[in-house]
């Protein structure tokens, strides 16, 4: 199974939805697809993971550089929803906090 992806903003919200596996195949389109929505956006961008089933650390490599991009327009990314696996990940990796998790 590949990786899907959907992003969307409005006037609320900006999110960005990923479900499905993320490997090394499939995150340079990934981020690539990320990094153009995000220019077209402002403010905070909201992440829902809660249909990705698999989250490599290039996948988790390319949603830090994502917070790194936001950062420097003093904007910032937040995980709103997780999978067990990647919640794992997160707590492993140590980085939930940099994602605005508890």
């Amino acid at each position: 199974m590949g990786a899907g992806w959907k992003m969307e903003s409005s006037l609320e919200e900006v999110l960005i939805k990923i479900s499905g596996e993320v490997d090394f195949t499939g995150t340079p389109d990934l981020r690539e697809k990320m990094h153009a929505f995000v220019k077209q956006t402002s403010g905070e961008v909201r992440v829902d993971l809660s249909e990705l089933e698999y989250l490599d650390s290039s996948g988790l490599a390319s949603l830090i550089e994502l917070r790194r991009i936001l950062n420097k327009d003093s904007r910032s990314v937040k995980i709103i929803a997780v999978t067990d696996q990647v919640d794992r990940l997160l707590n492993l990796t140590q980085v939930k906090s940099l994602f605005g998790m508890d």
